[in-house]
């Protein structure tokens, strides 16, 4: 539960972050802010005291109706104000605060279900290749940033969720640790590493269940660590050094959350989408500056979502339904069915990889 008036000091903290992340110009923060505290004035107007886990979709949809026929908005207006809501609605803090699961669009505005095959002909559209994935990571690791490029190559190797990246502890990765809280990495690079995603952290699930990284992102995750312990710092001939930082190198040793965001503390849900789009961006910028032929517009396209549908793609192309099923943790096989892509040329080459004689 959250009260009403304590909503506009949450939204200002909510918006510092956010432009932290995204730098964010001037124009679009007053949007946001103008489009939210209109949310806030008509609780406040109508008596809403507070908001709670009860009541919170019933009022986003109460101000929708009365955006469209109170105050006569078009429906593209309506759909904007409710997406800078929503953002905020669904921020950890008020989230937090409220106890209550994301709420999405389709919450507050019914939507027609798309059939299977619609679906599964959206996610191939929009799953990236192998060679556009390494584009997008490849985008990230030239910024420098080691957080933003271990998140994204966790997502394109592991599948997983949302959630259960932000609630991934370092113990979930099933290698050990050394003496100063890294991983200790073997000199095996095609080494396959457990993460270990525990019920508590995924959608519905009663027990664990198991995905994979490669060799390679473990050593970024190991990169990751190495740079929050880290300090650039100008010597004697004004070059500046990294210098290891005592007090954040002590708590790293029994630092449990994996990921963090710049205080330290593990990162939101919201932080992670923020960085994935801030990067997606980039890429269109590459792509324009570059002149590279790309049939793919990452800042429209790539989000959470994408990333886990590349990865569960990626998958499928050597794994059973089945296996692919337990990776993803779909309840059941016609969710997965649709990241499975039939391509006849690869079932080709893997028939004459096999040898297979129809003569009998």
């Amino acid at each position: 539960m959250i009260e009403v008036d304590e909503l506009t000091d949450y939204l200002d903290e909510y918006l510092e972050e956010k432009q932290e992340v995204k730098n964010l110009t001037k124009e679009t923060v007053e949007k946001q802010t103008f489009n939210i505290s209109k949310f806030i004035e008509y609780l406040e107007d109508n008596g809403i005291d507070e908001l709670n886990d009860k009541n919170v979709k019933k009022q986003l949809r109460h101000y929708r109706r009365h955006c469209l026929k109170q105050r006569g908005n078009k429906r593209t207006t309506v759909k904007t104000y409710m997406m800078n809501i929503l953002e905020f609605i669904n921020s950890e803090d008020v989230q937090e605060e409220i106890q209550h699961e994301p709420i999405k669009m389709k919450d507050i505005i019914e939507v027609k279900a798309e059939d299977p095959e619609t679906a599964k002909k959206r996610i191939e559209k929009i799953s990236l290749t192998r060679p556009q994935s390494a584009f997008f990571l490849d985008t990230i690791e030239k910024s420098g940033n080691k957080r933003d490029y271990a998140i994204c190559r966790t997502f394109i190797d592991s599948g997983m969720r949302l959630k259960e990246l932000v609630l991934l502890n370092k113990s979930d990765i099933k290698v050990p640790l050394d003496e100063n809280g890294f991983y200790i990495v073997s000199d095996d690079s095609r080494e396959v590493i457990d993460v270990n995603l525990r019920a508590e952290t995924t959608k519905g699930e009663l027990k664990d269940r198991t995905t994979f990284i490669t060799h390679d992102t473990l050593i970024s995750l190991n990169a990751m660590m190495k740079d929050r312990i880290t300090k650039l710092r100008k010597n004697t001939n004004d070059i500046y050094r990294p210098v290891i930082q005592r007090n954040k190198a002590n708590e790293e040793k029994t630092r449990e959350e994996l990921f963090t965001n710049i205080k330290g503390k593990r990162i939101g849900k919201r932080a992670v989408q923020d960085i994935i789009k801030k990067h997606a961006h980039e890429c269109d910028k590459r792509i324009a500056s570059e002149g590279i032929d790309c049939p793919v517009n990452y800042g429209k396209n790539v989000s959470v979502h994408i990333l886990r549908h590349t990865a569960l793609s990626h998958y499928a192309e050597i794994l059973t339904v089945a296996e692919v099923q337990s990776i993803a943790g779909h309840s059941n096989s016609q969710t997965t069915d649709k990241y499975i892509h039939i391509d006849k040329e690869q079932m080709k080459q893997k028939l004459k990889a096999k040898n297979i004689n129809f003569n009998f």
